[in-house]
């Protein structure tokens, strides 16, 4: 069955730079590709982030354009981007149109034969996690979000002193309702010593606190537990997942708290599923501020997790402003606006 390929690069500019650990981002960039096969069409995203582990965009490129010339290329296994993202049109393009996902019909194929991402399922609304700026502006948008529907939120944290980040914490438990429940995320960026203090003082408020995502770097994953059995909180890896030691992590009973997957950048769609299904329950589905074509090929492949339950960090469609993204944000991502999801508009835009 020979295919077609077609790359379309894009460049987008953050409404506001976005401010994390590993500094000031003010620009994405990536791919998107598009699969013909036998006058069927696929689509994917191909959204490099080298600080976490994926291959740079030059990388990408080099290979994409490879592609266009020889389709039948396979994907080399240090590009998991370009990995995700033919799996990902590849599997659409076999599957035809997207009538049988749009009409919520699920597979007559038996799971035992079908890997799971390849099985029609239909698509699950999800809840959203509000995504709140650093500093103190975070007080603002989080009281608005409340007003707004949302129930969980994620703060960046480990980018201003951290008497001043606690403080602004404080200010955040004191304002929101107490059904609103938190998530502090390091992206890698504490010190031991500052992770202890974060500790001491979110004890108190533990039940209002959904997780603290990755606070010390790769290679430090015993320490984290450490701190996670002694205190009771829960503490989710992410980088962790990107490094070269992710399998581990992914592992039944290999990590007790949450695991933070970033579907554009963890590889071939089947095999995550098939890795993700034995810890569904603990996955938390988190955007690389992808367009709306890597968002819905995330969104299938939790989907197939009938276990999966945890809000989603998608709270990311009004950060730019170029029609890429078909969602509006919301509190929840709702099956009806997912049913009208067309990846041809998008792709028509570049």
């Amino acid at each position: 069955m020979s295919r077609q390929i077609s790359v379309k690069p894009y460049r987008r500019a953050f409404r506001q730079p976005l401010r994390t650990a590993h500094g000031e981002w003010a620009t994405r960039e990536g791919f998107l590709v598009r699969l013909e096969q036998e006058g069927r069409v696929g689509y994917g995203e191909v959204a490099p982030l080298p600080e976490f582990g994926s291959e740079t965009l030059a990388d990408a490129m080099a290979f994409l354009e490879q592609l266009t010339i020889q389709p039948e290329m396979a994907v080399p296994v240090n590009l998991p981007c370009c990995a995700f993202a033919l799996s990902a049109a590849q599997i659409f393009a076999e599957r035809g149109s997207l009538d049988l996902l749009k009409n919520g019909e699920a597979s007559s194929h038996g799971a035992s034969r079908v890997p799971i991402s390849r099985q029609i399922v239909p698509p699950r609304d999800y809840s959203v996690s509000a995504l709140l700026p650093s500093g103190s502006a975070s007080l603002r948008l989080a009281a608005q979000k409340s007003k707004a529907g949302y129930c969980n939120m994620k703060w960046k944290i480990g980018i201003d002193p951290i008497a001043k980040e606690i403080s602004t914490a404080r200010s955040l438990f004191d304002s929101l309702p107490s059904t609103v429940r938190l998530r502090f995320d390091a992206n890698a960026g504490l010190a031991a010593s500052e992770l202890e203090q974060w500790v001491e003082f979110l004890i108190p408020y533990r039940e209002r606190i959904d997780f603290i995502e990755q606070p010390l770097a790769c290679g430090q994953e015993a320490l984290m537990s450490d701190y996670m059995e002694a205190s009771g909180l829960c503490i989710a890896l992410d980088e962790s997942l990107n490094g070269s030691d992710r399998e581990r992590w992914l592992k039944p009973n290999a990590w007790a708290g949450a695991l933070v997957i970033k579907a554009p950048l963890m590889g071939e769609l089947s095999q995550q599923a098939d890795r993700l299904a034995a810890v569904a329950k603990q996955v938390v589905f988190s955007s690389v501020f992808e367009t709306g074509i890597g968002l819905e090929n995330s969104l299938r492949l939790a989907d197939s997790l009938p276990q999966f339950f945890r809000p989603i960090g998608y709270d990311t469609m009004d950060a730019f402003n170029d029609g890429l993204n078909n969602l509006q944000a919301a509190p929840t991502i709702c099956t009806s606006d997912r049913r009208a999801y067309d990846p041809d508009l998008i792709w028509n835009l570049i």
